[in-house]
């Protein structure tokens, strides 16, 4: 579904409009979009997600490949979004205030879903292991896998051997696929 030009409010047309300027795919075409309860909008397109900055007039996109996760809490009103960071570091974490998610809700769960080329979870400690991800962007086939993996509960990355053990398990998962 996509949301006509013309039916697009002001402010985000011209969020997107700077936003694509620096879109390495060019203009995109929204998919879906949610204005946030302070008036700005979010918006997504088949490439990436576009979220607030601290500034009202401008946006930052954001890969559907760069986003772990999302979730909704229906009780304070507010959609999490995390994006990926190198290991070790927390998420980027974006609070996005808003009466209901909508389709930019539904969307966003397609993307993110549809970014996951693979994943497979690797025993390393009896049953806790690390979670292999290789994500693409779902609009470019032809662009390289990147990885991230993320341990269990219980298991530090400081811990002897972990992260060791993790490398390992990504690079057997790399092999097995050829990637």
């Amino acid at each position: 579904m996509r949301l006509r030009r013309s039916s697009w409010p002001r402010e985000l047309t011209e969020a997107v409009s700077i936003a694509s300027r620096h879109s390495p795919v060019g203009k995109e075409d929204i998919l879906a979009a949610v204005r946030l309860t302070n008036g700005t909008w979010v918006a997504g397109t088949r490439a990436a997600v576009y979220l607030p900055t601290d500034s009202p007039e401008s946006v930052r996109r954001v890969g559907w490949e760069k986003i772990e996760r999302a979730g909704w809490d229906s009780d304070a009103s507010v959609l999490h979004v995390y994006e990926t960071t190198a290991f070790g570091t927390p998420l980027r974490a974006t609070d996005l205030q808003v009466d209901d998610p909508g389709r930019f809700g539904q969307l966003l769960r397609e993307r993110v879903d549809a970014s996951i080329v693979i994943q497979r979870h690797v025993p390393l400690v009896g049953k806790r292991g690390v979670r292999i991800i290789g994500r693409r962007n779902p609009a470019t086939a032809d662009v390289p896998v990147t990885w991230n993996f993320v341990l269990d509960k219980g298991l530090e990355p400081d811990q002897p051997g972990v992260l060791d053990a993790a490398e390992e398990a990504l690079k057997s998962v790399r092999d097995e696929f050829g990637i």
